[in-house]
């Protein structure tokens, strides 16, 4: 290999490096500055999505062209318009109801647990357990493990005492920055309606506009396919979560008002939001309550939670697969590693966040071909690194010999 040559792949190799390096930093950019906008994107989000279901609702009703009437497209859309209304009387009404319900479940629990902290007594709460479970009422304690329990108990009540007024200050802050961003929530509300009713409306205007000014046909092409799969898989991942996250509320407090345990709605709201994690499910929810019940001697509501236990989980086995069909196409552990970041990084909206630019990051990936064309790339890059260096020396030793044999 002569110099110039040695010259040559030596630059090509700091280029390929320099673009790698300078890539790497274009997408670290790109991802802080993603965290950052998202949260503003996410009521077009919502407003595209419900714009995406008053359409296929009104697709039931509208059919062909009928000799007389206006197009189908026009007929659809106005269709789609009071359907979209529609729904947005009814996500109001449930919205209404849902916080009216758990403010009211709320207030009975500050007030429940006002009245025990007044009238609670541990050395009562002690022996009330020993009477009920020691082994000269037939159970299963000993005398030295009730005084250990009792202990411990005295000793759990004391730190609560001592956290309390940590617990009301974080409460109050908790309240006051809910209070201060009512006008950022009445912002998100107002843009969902309007970005919603845009999407219906004016969605072949944009379309024309779109067509009229991308003049390259193949990005055009691959950028209406990525809309195109998102709008199916969003609206079948999110809009069939929601209704699987309805169904769950409904069974569950159902469940919780048969087997006659407090603040049913708040339980049950709980079970259907942690049933969307991947590994837990209802039980997280439901075993706590059975143990809670046992320890409350209400041994028929326990029964009545294992037997809905059992119809939930049978009952979300067959109706998961129809509502969500094949667009979960994402591992579990991917989910709840998407989870965990939203969380990180958005808080308690990064719970949905998170999954949702997952699924917008691999749907991008996929068509655009994105992670074939960085591997390609990092594989030209890597090429030139991992040259073994025997091979350039016999390369230059081939070389000289063949210069001395044309000398010879």
């Amino acid at each position: 290999m002569t110099e110039q040559e040695r010259y040559e792949k030596n630059k090509a190799s700091v280029i390929s490096m320099v673009k790698f390096i300078l890539m790497v930093l274009i997408i670290c950019a790109g991802c802080y500055f993603a965290t950052k906008i998202i949260a503003i994107l996410v009521p077009f989000l919502i407003g595209f999505l419900l714009a995406k279901t008053s359409y296929a609702i009104a697709g039931v009703f509208v059919k062909d062209d009928k000799p007389g009437k206006l197009p189908i497209k026009t007929r659809k859309r106005r269709v789609a318009l009071v359907v979209y209304v529609i729904l947005l009387i009814i996500i109001t009404i449930l919205i209404i109801w849902g916080i009216s319900a758990f403010i009211a479940q709320c207030s009975r629990l500050i007030n429940m647990i006002s009245d025990a902290a007044s009238k609670f007594d541990i050395n009562t709460f002690g022996d009330d357990l020993a009477k009920r479970f020691s082994k000269d009422g037939g159970g299963f304690l000993s005398d030295s493990m009730i005084e250990t329990i009792k202990t411990n108990l005295a000793s759990i009540f004391a730190n609560l005492a001592d956290q309390a007024p940590a617990i009301i200050s974080a409460i109050f802050a908790s309240i006051w920055r809910i209070i201060g961003n009512i006008p950022y929530g009445i912002f998100v509300v107002i843009c969902v309606i309007l970005s919603g009713y845009y999407f219906i409306n004016d969605a072949h205007r944009v379309m024309k506009f779109y067509m009229k000014n991308v003049p390259n046909k193949s990005f055009r092409h691959k950028s209406l396919k990525l809309l195109n799969d998102l709008s199916v898989t969003l609206f079948r991942v999110l809009g069939g979560y929601l209704l699987l996250l309805i169904i769950t509320f409904v069974e569950a407090l159902i469940a919780f008002k048969l087997a006659g345990v407090d603040f049913a709605v708040v339980l049950a709201f709980v079970t259907g939001v942690i049933d969307f994690l991947p590994v837990l499910g209802i039980s997280a929810t439901m075993i706590p309550v059975m143990i809670w019940c046992a320890i409350k001697g209400k041994y028929t509501a326990i029964i009545i939670l294992i037997v809905a236990m059992a119809i939930m989980t049978v009952v979300r086995r067959i109706i998961e697969p129809p509502i969500l069909g094949k667009s979960m196409k994402i591992h579990p552990l991917l989910m709840l590693f998407g989870m965990a970041l939203g969380v990180f990084i958005w808080g308690a909206a990064g719970f949905l966040l998170g999954p949702t630019v997952l699924i917008i990051i691999l749907e991008t990936l996929k068509v655009f071909e994105i992670d074939k064309k960085f591997m390609s790339f990092l594989s030209r890059v890597l090429a030139n690194f991992m040259k073994k260096p025997e091979a350039i020396t016999e390369h230059e030793g081939a070389g000289s010999g063949s210069a001395d044999v044309e000398k010879d």
